[in-house]
């Protein structure tokens, strides 16, 4: 008997058909694996479990017992616990009220004992990360891949036997990942069904017992992970073969110093978080940033357009120094950068996929004082139509789209008025494969259009597959080498320099 069954499940959304006669098994004691390509239906279907949306059909049963979940406390009370793609926690508490919020709300003493609360959290959080985050911490205070950490530590707080699991490592290091996965391991030999979402291939094969995927709202195949082919997978997820991923490099770049599109000088931190970066970019590179989580790299890109203090450094665009210029006129100078966290400072969630895109470069849409509602439109269907959105159209609220969606809506955002130079955090973060080989054609289409590309990005194989030049960035904040199309590109490379070990080594001799 199954843990949990879906039988002919469907979900509607006015006359989108999201989900349609999906049937689907989980067993006591299993990982399962969900794929597919954003817009499939993957995180309605955990919705549905875990109570925040209603299915319009079908059955769900749990230990063969059919049972009716029409809120998240009913699915709380029957052993359901959630974790989903964007960090759902209460900012300005701590992480202990933030993991032990079920147990305090569920309290009938008359006053909060916060040392016991602290105490408990810290218990759930040692086997995760041991004592890297402090439980008296306001979560707000915490960088994401940590308050990542803090959203799973609160679901495994109360006692579930159903853990479902949207995307939990889009934000982690590969040490915090790690250090989950081997926690799902002991929850699974204690009996606790899990199912978890992910565009990572490497985690699908190795944490899950089985794979389901699901194209436009239909469930495509299921196989035990340990017989999946990763081609197959594919061509199930995007209904073709996808030979490769990524696009081709480019061919020639012209590193002279009359094609530098942006110019780096001895760049420092107000705050020490990064040391002398220096670096060039040149005309149609696309150039990545290699580092370990809490390398600075974020920061670094944030500095260059002001968004941070820096100690020392200077910054040129197309030989003008905008060290002094508010981002705002940065922006309008041609160089952007594109956030990590689209849901807290990429996007207006509330608002239409066309008041997004039109969002940054007003000026685009008006006449005089006035918005232009037309242009507005046409902005917002070519920057559909050019990044492939699914969505019903212009009107449509971001909040409502896919993860993969929104952020295609918020490279559209930055793409209204062609720059003359990108930066990109984390472009294909939550992303799936099919959606993450658009991305990165339209990358490439960009920078062979002249645009100059500078990307960070916690996917080795992203940066092997899609960068021109490295510059490498260890774990201390410094400048760790730079690796060029002449160089050795592997993976072996890149992590010898960005964890410090060439550091050491140098220390040694």
């Amino acid at each position: 008997m199954a843990l949990l069954e879906l039988e002919h499940i469907s979900k509607s959304f006015g006359s989108n058909e999201v989900l349609k006669d999906v049937n689907f098994q989980l067993e006591a004691g299993e990982v399962h694996a969900l794929l597919g390509e954003n817009g499939a239906g993957k995180s309605t279907m955990l919705n549905i479990i875990g109570g925040l949306f209603e299915a319009n059909g079908g059955t769900i049963r749990i230990d063969g017992e059919e049972k009716k979940i029409t809120s998240v406390l009913e699915a709380k009370e029957l052993g359901i616990g959630f974790v989903h793609q964007e960090i759902e926690l209460c900012p300005d508490v701590s992480v202990a009220e933030n993991i032990m919020m079920t147990a305090i709300g569920d309290s009938n003493a008359l006053r909060v004992n916060f040392r016991k609360v602290e105490q408990e959290a810290a218990k759930i959080l040692e086997p995760i990360v041991g004592n890297a985050i402090d439980p008296k911490a306001t979560v707000v205070s915490l960088p994401i891949s940590q308050q990542q950490v803090v959203e799973i530590a609160k679901a495994l707080a109360y006692k579930c036997r159903i853990l479902l699991l949207d995307e939990p490592t889009a934000a982690l290091s590969e040490s915090e990942a790690e250090a989950l996965f081997k926690i799902i391991g002991q929850l699974k030999k204690e009996g606790m069904g899990i199912i978890f979402i992910s565009h990572r291939m490497e985690e699908v094969f190795e944490q899950s017992d089985r794979v389901t995927v699901l194209r436009d709202g239909q469930i495509i195949s299921t196989r035990k992970s340990s017989e999946a082919k990763i081609n197959e997978l594919i061509r199930d997820m995007a209904g073709r073969d996808i030979a490769d991923i990524y696009p081709p490099k480019a061919e020639n770049v012209d590193r002279s110093d009359g094609s530098i599109m942006l110019k780096v000088e001895n760049l420092t931190d107000e705050k020490n978080r990064f040391r002398n970066i220096h670096f060039n970019l040149y005309k149609g590179e696309v150039l990545g940033l290699a580092g370990l989580v809490g390398a600075g790299r974020t920061e670094i890109l944030q500095t260059l357009v002001n968004l941070r203090k820096r100690k020392t450094g200077t910054v040129t665009l197309l030989g003008e120094n905008i060290d002094n210029l508010a981002t705002s006129d940065i922006y309008e100078k041609g160089l952007v950068l594109l956030s990590e966290d689209r849901k807290k400072s990429g996007l207006f969630l509330e608002y239409s996929i066309a008041e997004n895109i039109s969002s940054t470069y007003i000026g685009e849409i008006t006449n005089g004082i006035f918005l232009n509602r037309a242009k507005e439109m046409k902005l917002a269907e070519k920057g559909i139509k050019d990044l492939g959105i699914k969505a019903e159209g212009p009107k449509q609220i971001v909040g409502r789209l896919s993860g993969g969606n929104q952020q295609k809506a918020l490279l559209a955002k930055l793409l209204a008025k062609l720059p003359k130079v990108i930066l990109l955090d984390e472009p294909t973060r939550g992303v799936d494969v099919g959606a993450k080989s658009d991305i990165g054609k339209d990358i490439r289409k960009l920078a062979n259009e002249g645009v100059g590309v500078i990307i960070i990005s916690s996917e080795m194989n992203e940066l092997l597959g899609l960068c021109d030049r490295l510059i490498m960035i260890d774990i201390d904040g410094d400048q760790a080498g730079e690796l060029g199309p002449e160089d050795n590109f592997n993976s072996d490379t890149v992590v010898y320099h960005i964890s410090g070990a060439v550091k050491y080594d140098k220390e040694a001799m």
